[in-house]
């Protein structure tokens, strides 16, 4: 049985949807904050719970693998230093070590490109020297992990999670389901910078596919970064979302004495051992406007 946990986030709604499918409903656990409908659950309660809540729950003894998707994620630039949200990274890490499991196995867990400092190129191998709270808790949950699994003999895999898009990101401010909710409520569109900034985003289904086939690795196959090698500038993404619209819209830019960073990454070992295809930008963006647009109606 697999312990899901962050059922009700982005990716975890997303996720718990793919391993049902796969897996069947009795073999996923989630471990919820509300009840939910899709599997068998428990409510996790904030985090307080004693060291055998699973064994007097009766799952305890079933649960050979955890995918620790639950984590605080900032929605905003502002949020990536709050000290109590991102201790409690740390906290719900710590307390699932913790818990009485004695037939597990495995734990997965869902990290992030915050972790890495500048770089040209970004890979597994870039140097890791987060900017922010956020980052820095992240990175010590994967140390904590890490050193809990090999002090226990049990399987670990770390995934840091790169620019992720698509259906049900509505909540966060990020430039894509922004700007098409901009469009949408036919307000301005403003590209600030010099919009010949370089991303990178990878879509939502990529990301969940990954994390299943994670889950079947029986190795430890070091860090592994869920990233897209399909670049893209500010200014052609929002041209292409323009496009989707069938709006003639001409987005102003809002000049800057600098140019911002690039985000340009290296994803050979996410191909090499997870998944070979990534779903196509422009095949993305149709799915997450036409999702949004369905929302807003």
């Amino acid at each position: 049985m697999i312990l899901l946990t962050g059922v009700s986030g982005f990716i975890g709604k997303h996720l718990l949807k793919k391993l049902v499918s796969v897996f069947g409903k009795d073999s996923i656990l989630a471990f919820t904050s509300a009840p939910i409908e899709e599997t068998p659950y428990l409510l996790h309660n904030d985090y307080n719970f004693e060291t055998d809540y699973f064994i007097k729950s009766g799952y305890g003894t079933q649960i050979d693998t955890i995918i620790h998707a639950g984590a605080f994620t900032p929605k905003s630039s502002k949020e990536a230093n709050d000290v109590a949200k991102c201790t409690s990274n740390i906290i719900t890490a710590d307390k699932l070590l913790q818990a009485n499991l004695p037939n597990l196995k495995k734990i997965i867990y869902l990290s992030t490109l915050d972790v890495y400092g500048p770089a040209e190129t970004i890979s597994e191998s870039s140097q890791v020297e987060p900017a922010s709270l956020y980052g820095e808790s992240k990175l010590y949950v994967e140390k904590m992990i890490t050193a809990w699994a090999n002090a226990n003999e049990k399987l670990h895999q770390i995934l840091r999670v790169g620019h992720v898009y698509g259906p049900g990101e509505e909540s966060y401010q990020k430039i894509i389901p922004v700007t098409i909710q901009k469009i949408l409520q036919e307000q301005p569109l403003q590209i600030w910078g010099t919009g010949k900034e370089i991303r990178s985003f990878i879509y939502i289904k990529d990301v969940v596919d990954a994390i299943i086939n994670a889950s079947k690795l029986d190795m430890d196959a070091g860090v592994i970064n869920l990233v897209s090698s399909q670049k893209v500038t500010i200014a052609e993404l929002v041209n292409k979302l323009v496009a989707l619209s069938g709006k003639n819209i001409v987005p102003e830019v809002m000049p800057s004495a600098t140019r911002g960073k690039d985000f340009i990454f290296d994803n050979s070992r996410m191909r090499a051992l997870l998944i070979s295809n990534e779903t196509v930008l422009d095949e993305g963006l149709l799915e997450e406007w036409t999702y949004l647009k369905n929302l807003q109606a």
